[in-house]
């Protein structure tokens, strides 16, 4: 289905209507992460991966935005997309898990934006720079922020509740 959006929008010359399909490419990459994790649910990148780098402090993350994007994607309709990584109203034993969840959730994103740099790549080397800007920020928006605030997240959790997490 992907292969057919991506050749429709080629094939089309007007901004309003390539800007929708690529919104709709980007929301069916991410069905491949998502679907990825449906089969392989305990999959995980190396361990380091997933540990704090120095320059990830909370100014880092404020510089970026970070807080901002949490803010709209908290309220608005985006906030269903996912409520197994909302800690609200859970019990104290939810927090090993939802640390595990940031892990799956920033994963599975890392693999849709892999999946998307092909399409963006044609885009690209067919000069179709509209094309390839608007898929570009919208993977940013729907994989790169919220790989970012997953880890913020998960950084907050370690520190607030490292008993209940236990290793990393």
């Amino acid at each position: 289905m992907e292969f057919q959006l991506h050749s429709y929008n080629l094939s089309i010359n007007n901004r309003i209507v390539n800007i929708s399909v690529s919104l709709f490419e980007c929301l069916i990459l991410m069905l491949i992460g998502f679907f990825y994790f449906q089969t392989f649910k305990f999959h995980r990148l190396w361990r380091s991966y997933y540990l704090k780098k120095s320059f990830e402090t909370q100014k880092y993350f404020s510089f970026l935005g970070v807080p901002f994007f949490q803010i709209i994607l908290t309220k608005s309709f985006m906030r269903y997309a996912n409520p197994r990584v909302y800690l609200k109203g859970r019990k104290r034993d939810y927090i090993k898990i939802l640390h595990e969840e940031t892990k799956q959730s920033e994963t599975s994103h890392l693999i849709t934006i892999l999946v998307t740099i092909p399409f963006q790549v044609n885009y690209f080397l067919m000069d179709k720079m509209m094309l390839f800007w608007s898929l570009t920020l919208l993977s940013i928006f729907f994989n790169v922020y919220p790989i970012l605030l997953q880890r913020m997240n998960r950084f907050l959790l370690e520190t607030r509740f490292s008993g209940l997490i236990g290793e990393q």
